[in-house]
């Protein structure tokens, strides 16, 4: 008995171990993306706050407000704010009241950030083809798979830790 625990305790911590060096690769991997540049010179994928932005607002389906943007961005009203005064600037958002509430305005993709949103999509073949150079399509669909799974837990779990919080909050307002 003693041995089998001795051995299981060995099994957990080798999984330990193989799971933590499994995250720290998918986070260099990312961070590898975010520095990629096409043979071009030009950025391999598109990270930057403005392309955020309009996938931001394209998840959104419809028009969020400064507020919305806040929140799917994760930065602050006035940053969110600013990012997307400067993409109206550039024509690739529109800016509008409101229809309910005066005050607020909505941002809105144009034809040129929806098209912007498509390139943005499309990583230059010929370096796409180059870094997936070997790859079968099996494997890439399991770790798709896995990858997605991933992302849907810790966005579960960020959405009730939020949720969690706020009650925390409420009930603390509640005894006050």
């Amino acid at each position: 008995m003693d041995s089998n625990r001795r051995q299981h305790r060995t099994v957990a911590r080798d999984d330990s171990v193989e799971a933590t060096l499994f995250l720290h690769e998918i986070v260099m991997t990312a961070d590898a993306l975010q520095e990629a540049r096409a043979f071009d010179g030009e950025s391999a994928m598109h990270f930057e706050t403005r392309s955020r932005l309009l996938r931001a607002i394209e998840r959104c389906g419809g028009a969020p407000t400064f507020s919305d943007l806040e929140r799917l961005l994760g930065m602050s009203r006035q940053a969110a704010r600013g990012h997307a005064l400067e993409a109206a600037r550039a024509g690739v958002v529109e800016l509008f009241q409101a229809p309910v509430d005066r005050r607020a305005w909505q941002v809105a993709l144009t034809s040129s950030g929806r098209q912007a949103l498509e390139r943005q999509r499309k990583p230059q073949l010929a370096w796409m083809l180059t870094l997936l150079n070997g790859l079968e399509p099996a494997p890439m669909r399991t770790t798709r798979h896995v990858l997605r799974v991933l992302r849907q837990r810790l966005e579960r779990y960020d959405k009730e830790l939020r949720a969690s919080q706020r009650g925390l909050v409420s009930a603390a307002s509640a005894r006050r």
